[in-house]
C-alpha cells in the first residue's frame, strides 16, 4: 500500500504577503519530493473554515499530516492549530507539536524560558513587562513583533537609541500596530549573525547541520539587521545586501558555543523533527540565541534546505527524514507504509 502524506499548509489569496506565498511554493516543492519517496501527496489547506479542513483531513486519511501551516486566520500564533487538530484526529504529524511552537512563537516567554536555562539572549521586556516597569537600562534595542515571525515589521527604525523607559515604551506603542499589535524590545547585539539548522536523527537525537553566517555589505544603509524586506523583497537594497555563507574556517565564529545553545534550546522547548536557532555575536565574542523557529521555511531556496545540501542531503533526503521522525513518533520506531 502507497504511503498517503497530507500535506498541510494554510489558504494563500493571490493578494496575500510575499512570507505567505512562500508557503504554496513550499508546499509544492514538499510534496514534488514526498512523491519521488514513493509515497502519495495531498495538499489539505487550513482555511477560516475549521470544521471544513477537518473534514477534507479525514477524507483523506492520511498516514502521516505534513504540517507546513505558519499561520490561522492571519496570525502566526494561532499557527499551532494545525498539530493541535492532528492529535485530535490521531494523525501522526512532522515537527513540534502546539506546545512547542506556542512557546517558541512568544518571544516574551521564549525569553524567560533561556534565561531560566541559562541560554544565552539579549535582555529585553514586553510592551506589558514595560508598563509594570520592567526596564533592562538605557542603550541600543531592536524592537521586534512579540509573537508574529517572519520579520513582520521589522524595519531599521525597529533599532532605536532608547534613554530611559518612557522613550523606549513611546517607540513600542508606535511600532506595535504594524506588528499585528504586540512587540518586545531586546538589546540590540552589534556584530554578526548566523542560523543553525537542526535536523531530527533516525532516534530522534539533534542532529546539527552547518552553521550559516550572514554576512551584511558594510556599505548597507541602517543597521546590520534581517529585515522583512532582506527576506521577501528579492528585488530591494536590503536583499542583496545579505548573503548566506557556509565558509566559517579561520572566521572566529564560536560555532561549538552556537551548536550547544542551539542543541539546549531543542530540549528546553521540547522540538522534534527539525528547527532553526538564530544568534547573533557580539564584537567581542559573546553568543547570544535571537530566535527559535520550530517550523522553518524548507522551501527549495530556503536557509535550511542550504544547510542540508551543505551536509550532502537532498530536498529529497530532508522530507524523507522529517516524515520519518513523526512515524516513529507515532509508532515508535521509523515505519513506511
Amino acid at each position: 500500500m502507497t504511503m498517503r502524506v497530507a500535506v498541510m499548509r494554510e489558504e494563500v489569496g493571490d493578494n496575500a504577503s510575499a512570507d505567505a506565498l512562500d508557503t504554496v511554493e513550499m508546499a509544492r516543492a514538499v510534496s514534488e519530493s514526498l512523491e519521488q519517496c514513493g509515497w502519495s501527496a495531498h495538499q489539505v489547506l487550513l482555511g477560516q473554515d475549521v470544521r471544513a479542513f477537518e473534514d477534507e483531513l479525514a477524507r483523506t486519511a492520511p498516514h502521516v499530516a505534513f504540517n507546513l501551516v505558519e499561520s490561522f486566520a492571519g496570525q502566526a500564533s494561532l499557527a499551532g492549530i494545525a498539530p493541535a487538530l492532528c492529535r485530535k484526529a490521531a494523525i501522526p504529524c512532522t515537527g513540534s507539536d502546539e506546545g512547542a511552537l506556542a512557546a517558541a512563537a512568544d518571544k516574551a516567554l521564549s525569553r524567560r524560558m533561556m534565561a531560566a536555562a541559562g541560554i544565552p539572549a539579549p535582555a529585553g521586556t514586553s510592551l506589558q513587562e514595560l508598563r509594570r516597569g520592567l526596564f533592562p537600562g538605557p542603550g541600543c534595542y531592536i524592537v521586534k513583533s512579540r509573537l508574529e515571525d517572519a520579520s513582520l515589521g521589522l524595519d531599521d527604525d525597529c533599532v532605536v537609541e532608547a534613554a530611559d523607559a518612557p522613550s523606549l515604551l513611546r517607540v513600542m506603542e508606535t511600532l506595535a500596530p504594524r506588528m499585528a499589535g504586540d512587540c518586545v524590545a531586546e538589546r540590540y547585539v552589534k556584530g554578526r549573525e548566523f542560523n543553525l539548522a537542526l535536523l531530527a536523527a533516525p532516534g530522534g537525537t539533534p542532529r546539527p547541520l552547518p552553521l550559516a553566517e550572514m554576512l551584511f555589505d558594510p556599505a548597507m544603509k541602517g543597521p546590520a539587521i534581517l529585515g522583512y524586506a532582506a527576506k521577501w523583497h528579492g528585488e530591494s537594497e536590503a536583499y542583496a545586501a545579505s548573503v548566506r555563507s557556509f565558509d566559517l574556517d579561520g572566521t572566529g565564529a564560536p560555532t561549538a558555543e552556537m551548536i550547544r545553545a542551539g542543541l539546549r534550546c531543542w530540549e528546553i522547548f521540547g522540538l522534534e523533527g527539525y528547527a532553526r536557532v538564530d544568534f547573533r555575536v557580539s564584537e567581542r565574542g559573546e553568543v547570544f540565541v535571537i530566535d527559535v523557529n520550530p517550523n522553518p521555511c524548507i522551501a527549495p531556496d530556503s536557509g535550511f534546505v542550504a544547510a542540508a545540501r551543505k551536509a550532502g542531503l537532498t530536498h529529497g533526503d530532508l522530507v524523507r527524514s522529517i516524515v520519518d521522525d513523526a512515524l516513529r513518533r507515532a509508532h515508535g520506531g521509523t515505519r513506511h507504509v
